[in-house]
């Protein structure tokens, strides 16, 4: 029978050196094959920190990027209706140039169209009602020279302005209120000479007498329209290219936001190879120290 005598100590630093060597080859087997280079946020609290960090502003990006599409949407919806307005404008101004008790039938068709454009929904909401979203904005009263009542918000300022956040710190107008477009202005009443329901009504009653009555003034009137209509256009127009660009700045910032992140998260291949091929090697080699550790016996001590 042959007695066996291993270091204790020997063995003991030798299952250590082992039993880290597997942690390191298992950890960067889970690297290899998950792509990523951290396996837990022990194995680098900073890069861990910096990492939740860049998806926590990415993440608040892509929704401001929604919110801006959102707005984009609404406004590209009354920019359209806005410019139907205008050409139904430049007809009434035609009409109150050249018409004739003939044309009564053709401005009730412009009339019913104008009230179906300042009533226009999109995504279930009245674009004109200003904050009353869930409320028609403009019927007309029956009978002849119909006139007009707005039922969308109103009052000085902003009031019934929809605003949205676009970024943490800026938030735009969404919409642009029923008032402000057929009504000639902001805070503005129907039947006001800036109405162009009203201008209607006064061309129809221009052309029902003999002979036709005059229609400077209606023409006077449609003039200021069309003028109102263009720049509500051009702000329209302008918000829409503003938020396009602050879309293409939160996209583009993103893309680098994810290449910073992707630096600190995703697996080095190279330097995760290296490591293997090291710790593989450094594996084999303890394993041979403990199997020659293990045949150590009395008689190689007293050699």
């Amino acid at each position: 029978m042959t007695l066996r005598t291993p270091s204790t100590t020997q063995s003991r630093q030798a299952l250590l050196d082992l039993a880290r060597t597997n942690e390191r080859l298992a950890q960067n087997q889970n690297r290899a094959t998950s792509g990523n280079r951290l396996t837990s946020p022990g194995d680098d609290p900073t890069a861990a920190a910096t990492i939740l960090s860049f998806g926590n502003s990415i993440q608040a990006n892509n929704q401001f990027v929604k919110q801006v599409d959102s707005a984009i949407s609404f406004q590209s919806s009354s920019e359209t209706i806005v410019s139907s307005a205008i050409e139904a404008t430049t007809r009434l101004k035609e009409l109150a140039v050249n018409g004739a008790s003939a044309s009564i039938p053709e401005l009730d068709g412009i009339r019913s169209n104008l009230l179906a454009l300042a009533n226009t929904q999109t995504q279930g909401k009245y674009l004109f009602a200003g904050t009353n979203t869930q409320t028609q904005p403009f019927t007309l009263s029956n009978g002849p020279s119909p006139t007009a009542t707005y039922s969308g918000t109103a009052g000085a300022g902003t009031q019934g302005d929809i605003d949205l956040f676009v970024t943490s710190t800026t938030s735009v107008t969404t919409n642009v209120r029923g008032d402000v477009v057929f009504l000639g202005g902001k805070d503005a009443v129907p039947g006001n000479s800036k109405d162009i329901f009203q201008a209607i009504n006064d061309l129809e009653a221009a052309y029902s007498t003999t002979p036709p009555g005059s229609t400077a003034t209606v023409q006077a009137h449609l003039d200021s329209n069309l003028a109102n209509l263009n720049q509500v256009q051009a702000d329209l127009g302008g918000r829409q290219a503003a938020l396009l660009s602050l879309k293409d700045t939160l996209s583009g910032f993103n893309v680098t936001l994810q290449d910073l992140q992707n630096t600190q998260q995703n697996t080095d291949y190279v330097k995760v190879a290296t490591e293997l091929s090291q710790d593989q090697t450094l594996q084999s080699v303890t394993l041979n120290v403990l199997a020659k550790s293990n045949k150590t016996n009395l008689f190689d001590y007293l050699a």
